[in-house]
Parts: C-alpha cells; structure tokens; sequence
C-alpha cells in the first residue's frame, strides 16, 4: 500500500514504522524537520517537510497514487482540514484520523471520516482491564458496538464458549490458535488461544 503520514509525533512516527517494517511504501509529512528523528535509521520511507493541507506538499507525497492517509497531529484542526482535504479533493476513500476532544467525534462521523480517539480509546481499555481481566485488546469501537480480543488462560480454558459469552456479555465470532487456524466452536479451548468477539458498550 501506499500510505500518507500527517504528523510525525509519538503515534504518526510509530505508525510509519510499523507500516515501513511491513514493506510499505510510506511518506511522512510534517512541519517540524526535527520531528523526523524519531523515524531512526530503518525508516525506508519518505520524509516532507510541509502541511497535511497544503496542495503542493500532498502533490509532492504522491497523494493522487494514495491507498490511504493518516492524519494524526498533535491538534485536532489541523487532522480534521487535511483528512477533508484528502477525501473531498483527492478522492481518497481511506482516511484517518486522530482527534484528541471525544466531544469532536460527532462531527467526524458526519464528514464520513474513520476517527481514532485516543484518550477515549485508553480511558475505555483501562476500564476493561479492571472489570473484565481477560480483554488484553479494545480494537475497535463504532457507537454502541465493540470488537474485542480475549487470551484464553487456564481460568477460560475449562469454560465453555457458551457460558463465557453468557457471563461476558458478548458473542464470540472466531476462535483462534496460536497457528493462526480458525478453531471450531465445539472444540475444548486451550490456554494461548484467542477470542474475537462482540459487544455492547456499556458506558
């Protein structure tokens, strides 16, 4: 894929490398030249110095050829003008970003753009690791509705699919083992496993 980074901070930076590690082709936009440091040496990817909004600078990155871009600065304004920027000028279907206020999610939602809260994000998985110990992953969550990840210990490992989903309150949609196979629902589970499942948020 050809990947679009706006904002080389903590998380833009982490991003690029993992999408570079991957065999990636990423371009990395930002004002601050410094903030590149943070890419290291085993970034194979592109460095800009320039705006997530400015035509020229995206033109340079090659956003035309994009498959996908992340907009994730440190300020909300600048991620919500150039994720519009990216999807209503340049047609980019796969747009991303980060917003920093819960309370601008609305209005994320109603531009069509895919969000990523990050304090909402981190104050929900603190939650679930003190009511629920088994969630070691919140990966998404979209209005009333969550995907979860749950590593099967010794505890789940004598339970049956039927009652964890009963005593969790979620249904679970895959199975799978440390291989990476699709287990059946009907077999035993195993310590090492992983859950998938889904469900309603409760607040």
């Amino acid at each position: 894929m050809y990947v679009i980074i706006i904002g080389c901070g903590r998380v833009g930076s982490e991003v690029a490398l993992l999408l570079s590690r991957e065999g990636h082709n990423v371009v990395v936009i930002d004002k601050n030249p410094s903030s590149f440091s943070k890419l290291g040496t085993e970034f194979n990817g592109v460095s800009i110095v320039g705006s997530g909004y400015d035509l020229e600078d995206l033109k340079e990155a090659g956003i035309e050829k994009a498959d996908a871009v992340c907009c994730v600065s440190d300020k909300d304004n600048v991620n919500i003008i150039s994720a519009q920027v990216a999807k209503k000028i340049f047609g980019i279907k796969k747009v991303i970003a980060r917003i920093y206020d819960p309370k601008r999610e609305a209005t994320y939602d109603e531009l069509g753009l895919d969000v990523i809260g990050g304090t909402t994000l981190i104050a929900r998985l603190i939650k679930e690791k003190i009511t629920h110990p088994y969630f070691v992953h919140h990966l998404y969550s979209k209005e009333d509705i969550r995907l979860i990840e749950i590593v099967v210990d010794d505890e789940l490992s004598k339970i049956s699919i039927e009652k964890i989903e009963k005593s969790k309150k979620i249904k679970i949609i895959a199975i799978i083992d440390g291989n990476g196979q699709i287990m059946n629902r009907w077999q035993a589970l195993s310590k090492g496993q992983v859950l998938l499942g889904i469900a309603k948020e409760e607040g």
